[in-house]
């Protein structure tokens, strides 16, 4: 799910897409229309929760789930820190969808494309197959330095994306491992975990804001 660039134009295809796939809209269409969503979530929940757990040390008490759709692993991060997760989705639509859960909200972004969190705010940043849609020139650096200024010094920068080589699209742009670690340079990321997301393959990167 796009987040800087829901500001200028992505705004309409995703949330076209909210309209006609509901919670769907967020995960990746190659899955059969058939398939289970708590399924499929519950999948990928097995590779992202253990993965964060293991690199968290306990001063966490803040997440921003960034690009959280309808809020399919929210709750499951603030639980994880013992402490509060802050969904930030710009479709309406999709938030309109996300449940509540004890130490969970959820966010627009700000008019501007800014995330609406404080300086540091954040111990944890969160993003599960999102800055693929950040398909426009500049957007990807926008959108890490927005990131760099919400997390704290030393916290830390943890998510899953699609680093496929073949697969183009309109509305997204799969990366490299390279490409990544270039766009946060200030978080030494280290690939922690991977998964296949029908056929898609998902790297999950993590590493801490320099002090």
């Amino acid at each position: 799910m796009p987040v800087a660039s829901a500001a200028r134009g992505g705004l309409e295809y995703w949330t076209r897409r909210a309209e006609e796939l509901g919670a769907r809209a967020v995960v990746n269409i190659e899955h059969p229309v058939g398939r289970d969503l708590e399924d499929l979530t519950a999948e990928h929940r097995s590779v992202v929760l253990p993965a964060l757990a293991a690199l968290l040390d306990g001063t966490e008490r803040v997440v921003c789930d960034l690009g959280c759709g309808a809020g399919r692993f929210t709750a499951d991060f603030a639980a994880l820190v013992g402490g509060r997760a802050i969904g930030v989705e710009p479709v309406a639509a999709l938030r309109a969808l996300a449940p509540q859960a004890p130490g969970v909200s959820y966010r627009a972004l700000q008019p501007d494309g800014r995330l609406p969190l404080h300086d540091g705010e954040a111990d944890v940043v969160v993003t599960v197959t999102v800055l693929g849609g950040l398909v426009a020139e500049g957007e990807l650096a926008q959108t890490a330095a927005e990131v760099r200024r919400v997390l704290r010094p030393g916290g830390l920068l943890y998510f899953a994306e699609s680093v496929s080589r073949s697969r183009q699209y309109e509305h997204w742009a799969p990366r490299t491992l390279e490409a990544y670690r270039s766009a946060f340079p200030w978080a030494d990321l280290a690939e922690v975990a991977q998964f296949d997301d029908a056929k898609d393959p998902i790297s999950v990167l993590a590493g801490r804001a320099g002090i």
